[in-house]
């Protein structure tokens, strides 16, 4: 069963309010109703599945996934990454950070591309390290 745009928003005010009657309310039913509304909305099998799904959603939203902590790491590891004075990542951060991509690298592929990107990798982390130390 598809939504309607009102139950659509039902379900949203609700996972942001937590209240079926605030949520019925900000949705636009009847004052006078909203109290009974909104928990029979989330009794509806349709509605209470929209709303597990968006649940679900928004958790993974809030969970890093790996090529994000691969950007970061890398990020880090170039010296793009300012600590919480506005300060460039000490050279320490920078190292564990190029060793973190390493294991990474070293524990996956195996092949001839990987190993080829790795060196790329180093060479470009010893020159940025040389280039901060001259």
């Amino acid at each position: 069963m598809k939504l309607t745009p009102r139950q659509k928003d039902f379900c949203e005010y609700y996972l942001q309010t937590g209240n079926a009657a605030e949520a019925a309310r900000l949705a636009g039913y009847s004052e006078k109703t909203a109290r009974v509304t909104g928990p029979e909305n989330l009794s509806k099998p349709a509605i209470s599945e929209y709303i597990t799904k968006r649940r679900a959603e928004m958790d993974k939203a809030l969970i890093a996934d790996s090529n994000e902590v691969l950007r970061f790491y890398s990020a880090v590891m170039r010296g793009e990454v300012k600590d919480q004075f506005g300060l460039d990542a000490s050279l320490s951060d920078r190292l564990k950070a190029g060793d973190s991509l390493m294991k990474r690298y070293a524990a996956g592929d195996r092949s001839q591309d990987a190993m080829e990107r790795l060196d790329g990798l180093l060479k470009e982390f010893r020159d940025a390290v040389k280039s901060e130390t001259d």
